[in-house]
């Protein structure tokens, strides 16, 4: 059985957190992510919306990205490959969003770093697919439509949407992972906090049709996460089956 979501301040969001252990706490996530496989939920998708447009390169925004583990992984891996692909992160954080660079740099990659509070400020136009992993747990459901929404305005073909599943098992596994991973203490608080605050897959899906008027697949991602798609075509064959819920003013 699913426990009530509960809600917490996470370590990591504290303005006044240390820049050393900001730093650890984003290295320890960053391993988390590699080990759960998170970044190859996403990359696959992103590969066949570029071969879509050869003409120019993909244009990626990746929202709330953190240290941007995953861009980086991705530019990576389209740099190996002679995919064209042009990432742009943002975040809130400056001092996140500084690691990124230096990180991008090591990597021998472009990256784009936007700071910016997704919540109060909007999204920047102009991508083709605009992605968001590990964020909308940390929302509450108003602002978690509302930025589905954003998403949505913004993005020229697609949306994809990686969160953790709340669940006992999933709260067991990434307690003990956060643990094994990272020495950071923040990381193992905000691990477990992250997962009491995550949506269910039922609950994101009512979000996801609050959002968009529709019934959007959330499929689950092993391991402890599901991923909702947004794309053209979906609303497109959905849009053929119903009326859509007009969805814009939310109080």
């Amino acid at each position: 059985m699913t426990s009530a979501r509960v809600r917490s301040d996470e370590w990591m969001d504290d303005p006044g957190l240390d820049p050393e252990r900001h730093r650890q706490a984003l290295a320890g996530l960053a391993r988390l992510n590699r080990i759960s496989l998170v970044s190859r939920v996403f990359y696959p998708r992103l590969v066949r919306l570029a071969a879509q447009q050869p003409r120019r390169p993909l244009r990626v925004l990746d929202v709330a990205s953190g240290s941007a583990d995953l861009p980086i992984d991705w530019l990576r891996r389209a740099k190996r490959q002679g995919i064209r692909m042009e990432v742009t992160s943002l975040d809130r954080s400056e001092y996140a969003m500084d690691v990124a660079l230096e990180s991008a740099k090591a990597a021998g990659v472009t990256l784009g770093t936007v700071v910016r509070d997704c919540l109060t400020d909007g999204l920047p136009s102009g991508f083709d697919v605009v992605t968001n992993s590990l964020f909308m747990h940390h929302l509450e459901n108003y602002q978690a439509v509302r930025l589905i929404q954003e998403m949505w305005r913004v993005s020229e073909r697609s949306v994809l949407i990686c969160d953790l599943d709340r669940s006992s098992v999933n709260l067991a596994l990434v307690a003990a992972a956060s643990r094994l991973v990272s020495r950071s203490d923040v990381v193992h608080h905000d691990a477990t906090a992250s997962v009491r605050a995550a949506f269910s897959r039922p609950e994101f899906s009512a979000l996801l049709r609050q959002a968009m008027g529709y019934d959007i697949p959330v499929r689950i991602s092993f391991p402890c996460r599901y991923l909702a798609v947004i794309d053209q075509a979906c609303v497109a064959e959905l849009a053929g089956r119903s009326s859509p819920i007009l969805s814009g003013a939310i109080p």
